[in-house]
């Protein structure tokens, strides 16, 4: 082979590869120019499908999430009794707890006299404790009802 023709095939080849180089700069540059726009058109979609969503997740959520409020007296449901079958007839709840402080989203902190517990505890496994003022069973009085039939009307 020549040197004329080795040389020729170089140049020819160099500027094959300019060739593609430049293709390939063009096309970064097209594909860079256009990104600030497209970045923008991502992130109002991304905006929108966000704030679908929230109203979707708002919309789950119960009216009233912090049903519970400082100072009132609740049972705790005791979550490791329901798999046990030993204590099947036991009572599933512990005794009453005070709220101590509200969270937010459902959950509290409880307090036991002057002790606080550390874990904080959701509604879900709270219930309201009503004492009873009057422990008596309230059974109706014989006579304070109207009778279907009068005493009269008994042979």
């Amino acid at each position: 082979m020549s040197k004329d023709l080795c040389l020729r095939l170089t140049i020819h080849k160099q500027t094959d590869l300019w060739n593609v180089l430049t293709e390939h700069c063009q096309r970064a540059y097209t594909l860079l120019s256009t990104l600030e726009g497209k970045q923008q058109i991502a992130a109002t979609h991304i905006e929108h499908s966000q704030a679908q969503q929230k109203e979707w997740h708002d919309n789950k959520l119960p009216s009233v999430i912090n049903k519970f409020k400082i100072r009132n007296k609740v049972f705790l449901h005791r979550t490791k009794a329901e798999k046990q079958w030993s204590g099947k007839f036991e009572n599933k709840w512990n005794k009453s707890f005070f709220i101590h402080e509200v969270l937010g989203n459902g959950s509290y902190k409880l307090r036991l006299d002057d002790k606080i517990l550390a874990k904080v505890v959701h509604e879900d496994r709270l219930k309201h404790y009503h004492s009873r003022s009057n422990p008596e069973p309230l059974i109706p009085q014989i006579g304070t009802h109207s009778p279907l039939v009068s005493p009269e009307d008994i042979p």
